[in-house]
């Protein structure tokens, strides 16, 4: 829920490759379901590589919490004043952690201050458009990120919820659980092609939901980004506790890149890192990331295979923060300039109300969707031009799947490709592929 399952792609490369599309100089594209802004992140990253190119990012989520986490992992990613391996750091943290250094906590209050006046238009976001949500889904948005700010200051017991979810899913076997873990790491993982995922940051992050560590500081403090359903009632929020993933992780995204060099053992945090970290640079500076950058960042000494594998002190958890009464203003905010890139959330009635709007009749030239929404495929052919790439999330790194389910996922795709006016390009094959590639006759 709170990530996808595929690496992060890059959306200029994918349809520049194709020779079924006739790309001008305005790209519009569509997301559905990607759980997160990764792919947006790599295509900002890329985007001097190319010729000038206007891209609009139409992107429909589920829920509005995914779009609020969304919102806050590209203003981290695009804010000008934050360092380095600092904006580093607070992405990868809020992104699949349930505990955070108190850095990142301090981060994500002010943060999450700042960006509740984004959806009351009290501060004006260059690169993002909420004009498509309505004014409840906009109130929501404003009353999710006062939620935020409110619960990292009283540090919700958000691993107390994990092992909650850990306990029903497992039943009789929670007393075993590392076995467990185990067992899905080495006949599952490592059967699928996950190299740079070690065993213990997998059965870490399946025991508390804690995927990436440093030495360098503790996470102490909850992250409640990663809860669901929040309301605003009376003065207080009502909420859900964990409902999102407890099996497969949120190492697919940015972990999976080969390394140069092959001699030592890289932790998926570290790889996940460097990705981070070189494509915030090149947000930044429109220039490649020098490997001698990202290794200046850290000790050597403790750069290949530094594991966490122990909790913090419960009391350092619980420690309450009192509200700082002070207001930020939008002076605050210095977001890099991306002036040809333009980011547009739309609620997620949208998926059936698109088809029949003109305005957006062929209007799109690239889709991607989620593996959980290839059922809304017919609805969504009506939107591409001819020759328009639609990529489709696989299940390749679902470890709760096993061969045949991947198989008959692969099946019923192509059964709704070929309804909807799809091609393939290319084979599918659901072992080794966690893309499937398709476009509009």
């Amino acid at each position: 829920m709170w990530w996808g399952y595929s690496p992060a792609l890059d959306i200029q490369l994918e349809v520049n490759k194709s020779e079924t599309n006739c790309l001008g100089k305005c790209l519009e594209v569509l997301l559905v379901g990607a759980g997160d802004a990764r792919h947006i992140v790599k295509t900002l990253a890329s985007s001097y590589l190319y010729r000038d190119r206007i891209i609009t990012y139409h992107v429909i989520e589920p829920t509005l919490e995914q779009v609020a986490r969304s919102m806050l992992l590209l203003s981290t990613c695009l804010e000008r004043d934050l360092g380095l391996q600092e904006a580093t750091r607070y992405y990868l943290e809020i992104y699949g952690n349930t505990l955070v250094r108190p850095a990142t906590a301090k981060y994500l209050i002010k943060h999450s201050n700042q960006l509740a006046d984004i959806p009351t238009n009290t501060i004006d976001c260059p690169w993002l458009s909420l004009e498509k949500l309505k004014h409840k889904d906009k109130d929501r948005l404003e009353g999710i990120f006062k939620f935020w700010e409110r619960a990292a200051r009283e540090n919700i017991p958000v691993v107390e919820y994990w092992d909650q979810r850990v306990r029903k899913a497992l039943k009789t076997r929670y007393d075993y659980r590392d076995g467990v873990f185990d067992w899905d790491y080495h006949m599952i993982l490592k059967s699928r092609d996950v190299s740079n995922l070690t065993v213990q940051e997998y059965r870490f992050w399946r025991n508390n939901g804690i995927a990436y560590t440093w030495l360098e500081g503790e996470p102490v403090r909850s992250n409640p980004t990663l809860l669901s359903n929040i309301i605003q009632h009376g003065p207080g929020f009502l909420h859900y506790a964990y409902l999102g993933d407890i099996t497969n992780g949120p190492f697919f995204t940015w972990a999976l890149e080969e390394v140069k060099d092959s001699h030592n053992k890289y932790r998926a945090a570290d790889i996940a890192e460097q990705e981070i970290m070189r494509f915030i640079h090149e947000i930044r500076r429109k220039e490649p990331l020098c490997e001698d950058r990202i290794a200046s960042h850290r000790d050597s000494s403790i750069l290949n295979g530094t594991l966490v594998t122990e909790m913090p002190n419960n009391e350092m958890e619980q420690e309450l923060w009192k509200r700082k009464r002070n207001k930020y203003g939008k002076d605050d905010l210095s977001w890099v300039d991306i002036e040809n890139h333009k980011v547009i959330f739309h609620p997620v009635t949208s998926l059936e109300t698109f088809k029949s709007k003109i305005e957006y009749a062929s209007k799109f030239d690239f889709i991607w969707i989620a593996h959980n929404m290839i059922k809304q495929l017919p609805n969504l052919t009506p939107l591409l031009k001819n020759g328009a790439i639609v990529l489709v999330e696989l299940r390749k790194y679902m470890i709760e799947l096993r061969e045949e389910d991947l198989e008959n996922f692969v099946k019923e795709l192509r059964d709704i490709a070929q309804k909807s006016a799809l091609c393939e390009i290319g084979d599918i094959n659901a072992r080794k592929h966690y893309i499937a590639r398709f476009y509009k006759y």
